[in-house]
């Protein structure tokens, strides 16, 4: 991490120990699960915490925190934190085989990494080998693995050294192609992971409570095959002595069918914690989880200040938005009655800020971006979107500081600074939408990624509109699709999971207003509005559009303009735009 700046937002794996007990903000509802013994699916795009949250209740991690407060680490939980995100996973050796042997060998090597990351982890416990009969346990341990272990290295050790072997020898049996009679000697979850934990269990008195939280991280890298078998496994009705603690992208959830059957269902088999949150305002959890995490990190480098005092907001906006919440103050007023206060701040909660907007020049530079509420929108839900302007505020504030120091310390992030980052951020996301999704995105073709960049486009345009327009709920930055036309929902569904893919969407569950159903809805990544002069506040309600409209937009770049927009009367036939609040 550079030097000073609190706001590292790279890959968890990346940071060390120290780092992730430093930064992780505990609990917000979600982590009594993973310190549960139930099965637990953790959900959410890139960037959202999955992997930060394993790292944290990894056994490790927390060695570390005990340590810290000079307590001795339990061993009641041992999270056992599993990569799936490895060069072995993205191995194609599976593809050269038939169904059966490709089935086979991709359980073998993912158990042989479990196992392996098991005993890694209980070789930081050598105490628990005290006073126990390790002969018998040598003994047990070499009927399981069909192989005599060695005597001359610690006991997991020895376990280690022959999984290593194994994984070896696999990959090189597989690209031989000369399999034989191989598939016979491969191991399954069932003979090599329950056995093993069994094995500790009932010979290692230290370990014989322990609960073995297997933490499964980026579990979307694994093969079709892997993903089945991990599901079989969440199947398995038998909590007492493991669990599984999945984490996992929305493009890639699937809960699929177990081998050799039947289904894993949520809230029974498994529990769901969706990490990417809908709401960002200061009276929601995620609003106070970014509170937080940027407060902790403040305070990490000697800074008091709140995120607020960090990164104020620009006078001349406050004043600006000021004025506009008085002005439609008056208009409330005027149209409900002074005693109607309800009806008065829902008004002007919905159209304060597009007055703001509405008013300024035509001609005038766009809106000076900046405030801690407004990172916190832009984020969209998902902590490294929340970290990474941040960064570069930061990075910007030191090469500005006039300090021919390499680590000065910064104490605020200046208004201009905070737009500065936030028009090249939201320039940069537009680029890349525009050139780089068929290199980026796998199976994203040039023709798919115009048309995904003709579909945000249009959809600006008439965000846009709609700001500036006098039709309701100005600010509703969400979207979803009605008249689900099937062959324009064929053709649109690649499109959509290219943008989730790109995380340029997010995916979300709401109420609908069709008898309290609820239903899918779209957002678009906040950081692509500043640029195109958008309010990147947005309000919780979504616009709903045609499927074949938004099909029409990705292949022209223009949604129809609604005639109540144009100052046409709205009559049969015209659309209205349907908009709902969210909860």
């Amino acid at each position: 991490m550079t030097r000073n700046n609190p706001f590292q937002f790279e890959a968890a794996n990346n940071l060390s120990a120290e780092m992730v007990a430093d930064f992780f903000v505990d609990d917000f509802n979600y982590s009594r699960f993973l310190q549960s013994r139930r099965n637990v699916f953790l959900v959410g795009e890139r960037g959202s915490g999955k992997t930060m949250a394993l790292l944290y209740n990894s056994s490790r991690i927390q060695k570390l925190i005990a340590t810290r407060k000079d307590k001795q680490s339990s061993s009641e939980v041992i999270g056992i934190y599993v990569p799936c995100n490895t060069p072995l996973t993205y191995k194609p050796e599976f593809e050269l085989l038939g169904k059966f042997l490709a089935g086979i060998l991709s359980e073998h090597l993912f158990v042989l990494s479990i196992a392996h990351a098991i005993v890694t982890t209980l070789s930081d416990y050598p105490s628990a080998l005290a006073d126990v009969d390790q002969a018998r346990l040598r003994s047990e341990a070499s009927t399981i693995l069909a192989t005599d272990l060695s005597t001359e290295t610690p006991f997991f050790d020895s376990i280690r050294l022959f999984l290593e072997g194994q994984i070896r020898d696999t990959q090189r049996t597989a690209l031989s192609r000369e399999l034989g009679e191989y598939h016979e000697d491969t191991f399954s979850f069932a003979s090599l992971v329950m056995p093993l934990l069994g094995l500790f269990s009932r010979n290692i008195p230290a370990l014989k409570e322990s609960h073995y939280s297997l933490l499964i991280d980026d579990a979307h890298a694994l093969n079709k095959y892997q993903r089945r078998a991990l599901n079989s496994w969440v199947a398995f009705r038998d909590h007492s002595l493991f669990s599984f603690k999945i984490a996992t992208t929305q493009v890639a959830l699937n809960a699929g069918r177990p081998d050799p059957g039947g289904s894993i269902l949520e809230g029974h088999d498994y529990t769901r914690i969706d990490l990417e949150r809908p709401l960002h305002n200061p009276r929601t959890g995620f609003y106070k989880l970014a509170e937080q995490i940027i407060t902790r990190r403040l305070r990490k480098i000697g800074i008091e200040a709140s995120p607020q005092q960090f990164f104020p907001v620009h006078e001349q906006m406050r004043n600006d938005l000021a004025r506009a919440e008085a002005k439609v103050e008056e208009i409330a007023v005027e149209k409900y009655g002074a005693e109607k206060k309800k009806a008065i701040t829902d008004y002007v909660y919905k159209y304060a800020r597009a007055h703001y907007f509405r008013e300024r020049d035509p001609k005038a530079n766009r809106p000076a971006y900046s405030g801690f509420e407004t990172l916190v929108y832009i984020s969209t839900g998902v902590v490294r979107n929340l970290l990474e302007p941040c960064y570069w505020m930061y990075e910007q504030a030191r090469s500005t500081a006039n300090s021919e120091e390499s680590d000065v310390l910064v104490t605020v992030i200046d208004p201009s600074i905070q737009r500065q980052v936030i028009l090249e951020k939201s320039e940069q996301a537009w680029r890349r939408l525009k050139e780089q999704l068929p290199s980026d995105i796998e199976d994203c073709s040039n023709e798919q990624g115009t048309q995904a960049y003709q579909l945000f486009d249009a959809l600006a345009v008439h965000l846009r509109q709609r700001l500036l327009g006098p039709g309701s709920e100005p600010n509703a930055t969400s979207f979803t699709i009605s008249k689900r036309d099937s062959d324009a929902m064929q053709r649109l569904a690649p499109l959509l999971r290219i943008l989730q893919a790109a995380q340029m969407l997010y995916v979300r569950s709401g109420p609908s207003k069709d008898e309290g159903r609820r239903e899918e809805y779209y957002v678009p990544n906040r950081i692509l509005w500043p640029i195109r002069g958008l309010d990147p506040h947005g309000q919780h309600a979504r616009v709903s559009l045609p499927s074949d409209e938004l099909w029409a937009a990705a292949q022209s770049g223009k949604l129809p303009v609604p005639r109540w927009l144009s100052g046409k009367e709205a009559g049969a036939g015209t659309r209205q735009a349907d908009l709902l609040a969210d909860e």
